[in-house]
This record gives structure tokens, sequence and C-alpha cells, in this order.
């Protein structure tokens, strides 16, 4: 699916309250959180930034987004990592899909995860759909291309 800019401006704008629940519904601590994604790929997935209170003007938290219209029969689940030593969008995406990857595998040998990210479904089929979800970040991640702005 090809956006245009008006589309992907929409689609970004209406993702941002789902953001804010999902930092509300997680306790997640924050200052400001951004209302545009630091980075996007409408309308799969956005990663937004979340302001440290401990340290105003800088990321505390990285939030991975999904869709939230429900238009997306199997959306890129929300989750969030502390930016810690994640300082650029680039490196937060690359973490969630090892996260992810890590959670898939733990997964195919049986061993649940409690938490974020959230998936519906049975054990086996929520590590499949991480599993290829967590190869499509690596895959963004690596996109010299994607990322051509940000260097």
């Amino acid at each position: 699916m090809q956006l245009d800019d008006a589309d992907d401006w929409a689609w970004c704008e209406q993702q941002y309250p789902a953001v804010v629940a999902y930092v509300s519904a997680q306790q997640i601590p924050h200052g400001e959180i951004c209302d545009w994604p630091e980075w996007d790929c409408a309308p799969y997935l956005g990663l937004w930034a979340v302001e440290d209170p401990a340290d105003p003007g800088y990321v505390g938290h990285w939030i991975l987004v999904g869709d939230s219209s429900g238009s997306q029969p199997q959306p890129v689940p929300f989750d969030h990592l502390p930016a810690d030593e994640l300082a650029e969008p680039r490196e937060a995406l690359l973490a969630f899909a090892k996260k992810w990857a890590a959670l898939a595998a733990a997964a195919c040998q049986g061993q649940d995860w409690l938490g974020s990210p959230s998936l519906p479904g049975e054990l086996n089929q929520r590590a499949d759909q991480l599993k290829r979800q967590a190869t499509l970040l690596q895959q963004l991640a690596e996109d010299d291309e994607l990322w051509q702005d940000d260097d």
C-alpha cells in the first residue's frame, strides 16, 4: 500500500491518541510524549519518543506503535523499551527486532512472555507472528535507504 503525504500525515496523526493511551496503560514514566513519530512506515508502524521525566529534553522510552485503526489483519503490536543505550530511532528499531526474535524463539520452546508486546491467540500463533515481525523490523532497521535522512 502506497500512501501519499496526506494519507501518511493522517495515519500518524491518528496514532497519537493510541500512543498516549498505551503509555498510560503501561504506566511508563514520562515527560512530554512527542506528538509525531521519530520514524514511521505508515500505515504499518511508527516509532515514538517519550521524554525522560528525570532528564527533560531527552528520550526516556521508545514506543513502537502498530496500526490502531483495526484495518490490518495482524498489526504490529505496541511495545516499549527504555532508551538508556538507544539514542537513535534506528538503534531502537533494531533493539525491538532483537527483543521480539528472542521472545519468539523462547515461545517456540513453550515459554510464554508476560506484558508487552501483547498479541492475541495461542502461543504458537503469537510466536510465529512475532518472529515474522521481528524479521521485518530487522530488515527495516538495516535498510540504509530508509535512514538516509538520519545520517
